[in-house]
């Protein structure tokens, strides 16, 4: 219900997300707001992974087991210092969602501004696995690919080195989650891997045997 347009209303999470952005803007601080943004994300993932040290202290503050006496605004307060925020506007926020009984939402209201961030400034996120590393000419080369094929203004482009492709390189796009590049929809495989597994099938030949015989040379 809070993702969706409900009879011509704007959804929970717009109304929030709009608020939050007007008052960055006001204060100029719509690049600290984001950057905290990002901040907010991270430390949600952390927590929903058990990778931090203060997650019982988190769960503790946010189930309001930390203190019987603490406020619903005390404890985003306190929630807001353990992130460690750059704004001035997002601690006020926190406050502001304490007081509406809208802090859980947090999380989403986080997830929901990235996304809207990325279409109103038309970046697509991408992910390229090499099996070597790319040289800024081709990553500049491929950048300009992906803007062709999705349209974008920019691309966001993320390299990583994996040795099994054996060459060429493979790339991911259109995540579901852009901001973290999860789930991603679409991909483009130019990796020799992919080659020799077609090549294997094609010709009835066992991969590992392929790969055997290109290692040994026999």
């Amino acid at each position: 219900e809070d993702t969706e347009q409900v009879k011509g209303l704007e959804s929970p999470l717009k109304i929030y997300m709009k608020a939050l952005v007007d008052a960055a803007a006001k204060k100029g601080e719509s690049v600290p707001v984001t950057k905290d943004i990002m901040k907010v994300r991270k430390f949600y993932k952390l927590i929903l992974d058990d990778q931090l040290e203060i997650t019982q202290k988190y769960l503790d503050l946010i189930n309001g087991q930390a203190s019987v006496e603490m406020t619903d605004v005390g404890r985003a307060e306190e929630i807001s210092k353990m992130m460690g925020m750059e704004s001035t506007v997002l601690p006020g926020f926190f406050r502001f969602l304490a007081k509406k009984r809208r802090f859980n939402g947090l999380s989403m209201i986080a997830d929901f501004y990235m996304e809207e961030l990325y279409k109103e400034q038309n970046i697509v996120p991408a992910r390229v696995t090499s099996a070597q590393a790319l040289t800024e000419d081709q990553k500049e080369s491929i950048k300009a690919k992906m803007k062709k094929i999705t349209g974008a203004d920019d691309i966001k482009l993320v390299t990583s080195v994996n040795a099994d492709l054996l060459g060429g390189f493979k790339i991911e796009y259109n995540f579901l989650d852009a901001d973290n590049m999860r789930d991603p929809q679409d991909a483009l495989d130019y990796s020799l891997k992919t080659v020799l597994q077609k090549a294997a099938v094609g010709q009835g030949v066992l991969l590992d045997e392929l790969q055997d015989a290109v290692d040994t040379g026999r």
